[in-house]
């Protein structure tokens, strides 16, 4: 080999290892920079924050989101004051943690002051143990529950709850919110209070293997701003629901809620034929309902229900199986579905 073909040699040889150096540094850049991103964003939610963000909902709008969790339940609310509340956390599947925590960071959300658990099964409970990973929370509503086992979805939750450092609250009747500079409230209505020994609570402690006991002791939320009110029924089946109607009619103006004021409804338990209870759509007479259903083998929504809801609400009748996530917008002019 002459000396042109040795330098050449050199030459083709310190170029394949400078490549080499390169693709091995832009690995490795990467490879630290997901090992960095993992220790606060997990990789398999890193979709979640590449958003576009917008500073959440104007002063004095408050923005109600179904969010789309198939069978499940979770609902992000912006309070006209800025706050933020989160009913549910779906049932902690991936895709279903990514798309809340993707609306949660859409809105910019990091702070989550009101967390309501409106149920110890999975679909209700199941994601919120992980949201507590990655968002601050001020106040936890939970079901009463002695057995912290009854599932493992709630098992997780009330740790992560415990270790969070939030203001710990019983999910009951009588426990309420209100802010009157804005002008908003949001009221628990069932189950009643832990202590009634003949309540749905110690109905839960005493048969926690119950589909029947758990689904009743499920969270009724009342909600109410600029003259709009909502409604969200949890998983509760026809007896809560009678019951409710019943103590309305018995106690009206002293009762926390005025039912025939409802303008939306979010349905009962997924539609389920259980919770189709007709009277409290006669009391109620909804404008609008919102079915947070998917995929299931418990025939929901049932026909009873669809049937029900549409009676009142017409075609303003929304599913998240069919419409995705709903988004209801409240002004001092009205709401809106948008």
């Amino acid at each position: 080999m002459d000396k042109k073909e040795e330098k050449s040699g050199k030459k083709k040889l310190s170029k394949i290892q400078l490549r080499t150096i390169i693709v091995a540094s832009i690995a490795f850049a990467v490879a630290l920079s997901l090992i960095i991103t993992n220790v606060f964003i997990p990789v398999k939610y890193l979709s979640s924050y590449i958003v576009i963000r917008n500073k959440g909902a104007d002063a004095g709008v408050m923005r109600v989101r179904f969010v789309d969790v198939g069978y499940g339940d979770c609902t992000v609310i912006e309070l006209p004051d800025g706050k933020n509340m989160l009913i549910d956390g779906g049932n902690g599947s991936a895709s279903n943690q990514s798309r809340i925590l993707k609306y949660l960071n859409s809105c910019d959300i990091d702070v989550i002051d009101y967390l309501v658990c409106t149920s110890v099964s999975a679909e209700h409970c199941g994601g919120l143990s992980e949201i507590m990973k990655f968002k601050t929370v001020k106040t936890v509503f939970m079901p009463y529950c002695l057995n912290s086992y009854i599932t493992d979805a709630f098992r997780k939750f009330t740790l992560s709850a415990n270790k969070s450092g939030a203001e710990l609250k019983i999910s009951e009747y009588g426990e309420f919110v209100v802010n009157a500079e804005y002008g908003y409230s949001f009221k628990i209505l069932s189950p009643s209070v832990h202590s009634n020994p003949m309540g749905e609570y110690e109905q839960l402690i005493q048969n926690p293997t119950s589909q029947y006991a758990i689904d009743n002791s499920s969270a009724v939320v009342w909600l109410e701003y600029a003259e709009t009110s909502f409604l969200f029924a949890g998983d509760v089946r026809d007896s809560v629901l009678e019951g409710i109607c019943n103590s309305y009619d018995l106690l009206l103006d002293e009762y926390p809620a005025e039912l025939e004021n409802c303008n939306i409804l979010k349905v009962p338990n997924h539609g389920n034929e259980f919770s189709s209870c007709s009277r409290l759509y006669e009391l109620l007479k909804p404008e609008l309902a919102v079915i947070s259903v998917g995929e299931n083998g418990d025939g929901c929504p049932s026909q009873t229900v669809l049937s029900n809801a549409a009676k009142y609400v017409g075609d303003n009748l929304y599913r998240t199986d069919v419409h995705g996530t709903v988004t209801i917008q409240v002004t001092s002019d009205g709401y809106k579905v948008v």
